[in-house]
């Protein structure tokens, strides 16, 4: 519970409208728009990769697409990146794998949001924990995170 407190406390400091929503605990977007009832184009991925170095980045999709890792090298300027585990994604962001928000982790971690995220005013995110997920406006993600907009997403 404790960080979901916090994800909810720097919302609340960071002056951004925001809806959190309770549904059963899932661990994939497609368990996650299940229980909730939301579209997979209305939900975003928030993934952790690590790149050569072992650096965390997050990597920010709509739910019905996935991260080409590829284009997440070139757009990190990285030699490579992985999937980031679920012992380093939680040490990384604070937040347990399909709970993680594209905003307010741990630590300050570089943010790479695909393009057609930003076509939409609001998506939901994970919300701090896997039976939550929070409502926010993309130009706010984009601005709290001071997030990279490029081209992420598979074909």
């Amino acid at each position: 519970m404790g960080s979901l407190m916090n994800l909810a406390a720097f919302l609340v400091n960071s002056k951004v409208e925001f809806e959190f929503m309770e549904k059963r605990a899932t661990h994939h977007a497609t368990e996650a728009a299940a229980a909730s009832g939301l579209s997979l184009g209305e939900i975003v991925k928030s993934i952790v990769f690590t790149d050569q170095d072992g650096r965390p980045m997050l990597a920010v999709v709509l739910a019905n697409t996935d991260v080409s890792r590829h284009k997440l090298e070139r757009c990190s300027g990285s030699k490579s990146v992985r999937l980031a585990s679920d012992v380093i994604a939680k040490a990384a962001t604070g937040y347990p794998t399909g709970g993680i928000p594209p905003v307010g982790h741990r630590r300050k971690l570089p943010v790479y949001i695909d393009k057609r995220v930003m076509r939409c005013d609001c998506v939901w995110c994970g919300g701090g924990a896997r039976s939550k997920l929070v409502k926010l406006k993309t130009s706010d993600i984009s601005r709290l995170a001071a997030a990279n907009i490029c081209d992420l997403a598979t074909d």
